[in-house]
């Protein structure tokens, strides 16, 4: 069996936190066990307890960056062999939980698609448009992938941009849920952790007056007073934006999986479409509220037996904002803490 010390531990999980995560909070730490087996453990500091009740999400995470970990081991020749301790619930010590175990063996070769973690990026602004040939491409893709359903044409992106922004206003009328998100969001420069994590303002593709009106208002009353008023929707629509895009891509996955190995794919399945040359946003929200997951499921007849995981509005992109991440050697713990 190979091994590794804690210096080659800390590159790895830098190149494996390239991964996506929900609201960016990069829950995975990494941790090199007496065997010279690699934990991957959730810190349920960074979980969202509002809108992920039942950590899901942050099973998610933590499987997208598992996957991270197994490209960038296998970008130095070596194989892994992974345990899914999800469904077990298990606590590695107070304050984090067991995602799952990575044991070195065996050779690798890394995949092709593990040179396009660096190029991975999310994009809330408008898309460039896409030609006639990259759209054929992206969609002949997506007909060949069992868990990838392509929905484009003017009707199907019109009619998810509508959906997208009921369901948006939905959850954004729920004060907890502004307050946690606005818990994450970096809406000026100043804050102490602008470029490490969270949604900062080139990330949500805002100015610094516009992210402090947003900041303003969706951490306090006056959301509900603009709701009254009928001024809510227009505060949350990105129709406009949804309208730009290529095509909206609907990843689904069998119902019961766990969510390390669902995020494992959908890390996957978002790298495979940045290698044609597609940036995405997730419009996660269609997924997680089940009015509009079931209106998806019946509009583009999703198989039977999945669930719908996400949404992502897919295009070209102008530019790619900084990608924001905390220090490598934030992400590796010791086994026994001193």
């Amino acid at each position: 069996m190979s091994r590794i010390d804690t210096a080659t531990l800390t590159i790895l999980a830098g190149e494996a936190n390239r991964a996506p995560s929900t609201h960016n909070t990069q829950p995975a730490r990494f941790v090199l066990d007496e065997a010279g087996r690699i934990l991957i453990v959730a810190d349920l500091s960074r979980r969202l307890a509002i809108g992920d009740p039942t950590n899901r999400d942050m099973g998610l995470s933590c499987g997208a960056a598992l996957e991270g970990l197994t490209m960038a081991l296998a970008g130095r020749g070596i194989g892994a062999a992974v345990e899914d301790f999800w469904p077990e619930d298990m606590q590695w010590r107070p304050g984090y939980r067991l995602a799952a175990r990575v044991t070195l063996a065996g050779e690798a070769t890394s995949p092709e698609r593990a040179a396009f973690t660096e190029k991975r990026f999310t994009w809330r602004g408008a898309f460039s448009p896409a030609t006639a040939e990259t759209l054929a491409k992206l969609e002949s893709w997506a007909l060949q992938t069992d868990d990838v359903i392509f929905a484009g044409g003017r009707d199907a992106l019109s009619f998810i941009a509508t959906l997208n922004d009921e369901a948006s206003l939905t959850v954004m009328r729920e004060r907890a849920f502004r307050e946690e998100l606005v818990a994450w969001m970096r809406l000026s420069p100043n804050h102490p952790t602008y470029a490490a994590d969270g949604l900062n303002l080139d990330a949500l593709r805002m100015g610094r007056m516009e992210g402090a009106v947003a900041g303003r208002i969706l951490a306090s009353p006056l959301f509900d007073l603009a709701d009254r008023v009928g001024l809510a929707k227009p505060l949350v629509s990105e129709a406009g934006k949804t309208m730009t895009a290529a095509a909206c891509l609907l990843f689904h996955r069998p119902d019961g999986e766990s969510p390390v190995a669902t995020g494992r794919a959908f890390y996957r399945f978002w790298l495979d479409f940045t290698r044609l040359g597609f940036a995405g946003w997730p419009m996660a929200v269609l997924a997680d509220v089940p009015v509009a997951a079931d209106t998806l499921r019946k509009r583009f007849s999703l198989p039977s037996g999945c669930r719908l995981i996400n949404v992502l509005r897919v295009g070209p992109a102008p530019s790619p904002p900084a990608k924001c991440r905390l220090p490598a050697g934030d992400l590796v713990l010791e086994e026994k803490p001193t």
